[in-house]
């Protein structure tokens, strides 16, 4: 069964990795600016996915990571196409990772 705590680490993970190609640049003033930089979407996608499976108090995280790939399979999100299509594809890949774990333990 896959834990919270878990969960927790793939979620630092990510967001260290998006830290890390971010530099001292913000996701807001790169997007403001016209910039594409569909690697930070993947990474900020991870990070949104894995924070939004821990924010029911859901007993079974399993059924609430394949329920949620449903949800983010589906759901509109905002901006341009590129960048929606990384930020979609991070958070999708982080909830299969999540299933992906279980299935291992």
């Amino acid at each position: 069964m896959i834990t919270r705590d878990q969960i927790k680490e793939l979620r630092m993970a990510a967001a260290n990795q998006h830290a890390r190609l971010m530099g001292d640049a913000s996701a807001c003033v790169i997007s403001k600016s016209g910039q594409s930089f569909p690697a930070g979407k993947f990474w900020e996608g991870q990070t949104a996915a894995l924070v939004e499976l821990m924010r029911p108090k859901a007993e079974d995280l399993l059924a609430e990571a394949e329920r949620l790939r449903d949800v983010w399979a589906n759901r509109p999100i905002p901006g341009r196409e590129r960048e929606v299509e990384s930020y979609r594809s991070g958070g999708l890949q982080a909830l299969a990772d999540v299933v992906a774990l279980a299935a291992q333990e």
